[in-house]
């Protein structure tokens, strides 16, 4: 099948389930939005030549924004892509971490993909979702797991600098410190921009 028969098939049963969770969709994305500039964001990325698409997933907060650069994005344009948190819905046709959907050979093989997706929409989305909706608590709650959690070094320099938008720059302080000895040898901007941060750098600009 093609590109056209699955839009066909997630206009009538993927889009009407994100329209229900409050999303507003253009074209091929969705976002919906929270208070203390928390949008979420739905993109299907097509790939015709392979007959596969993909459901990317995105976070975004969108004053984090402004400790680097002069203005923050325009919630209405954002991409998945932008996203400061990143993720996709999991298929599960060839093995556990396969993110693409296939349009199938006939129309009822690329009605059951969608279904599929449908099926697996609102756990995936949960998971993704749930723990970063609501601002400032829940990103409080997973700045302070990024201790123990430990993921790359890159994701804790985020997570650092959305220590300092919820005024805590002891955590910021902590995350860089226990990212700093991670850090690949070669990445040299990310190493000064964690030691910067474990210096305590940015606190008297960002309300620290």
């Amino acid at each position: 099948m093609d590109r056209t028969t699955i839009n066909r098939h997630l206009r009538a049963q993927f889009w009407p389930m994100l329209t229900a969770a409050g999303f507003q969709r253009k074209g091929d994305i969705a976002r919906r939005r929270f208070d203390g500039g928390v949008v979420h964001v739905v993109e299907i990325q097509h790939r015709p030549r392979s007959a596969v698409f993909q459901v990317n997933l995105g976070v975004h907060l969108l004053t984090l924004d402004q400790q680097t650069t002069t203005s923050a994005p325009d919630p209405d344009a954002l991409r998945e892509y932008d996203c400061a948190w990143r993720g996709s819905v999991i298929a599960g046709f060839r093995n556990a971490q396969d993110s693409e959907f296939a349009y199938g050979r006939t129309a009822e093989e690329a009605s059951e993909s969608v279904a599929f997706l449908g099926s697996e929409w609102e756990r995936q989305a949960a998971a993704f979702f749930g723990p970063l909706t609501v601002f400032p608590e829940d990103f409080h709650a997973r700045a302070r797991a990024m201790i123990t959690e430990a993921p790359h070094p890159a994701h804790m320099r985020t997570w650092a600098r959305v220590a300092l938008l919820l005024h805590d720059p002891e955590l910021a302080r902590e995350i860089a410190r226990a990212a700093l000895p991670r850090v690949a040898e070669r990445a040299t901007a990310l190493r000064d921009d964690l030691a910067a941060l474990a210096a305590g750098a940015f606190e008297s600009a960002d309300g620290g």
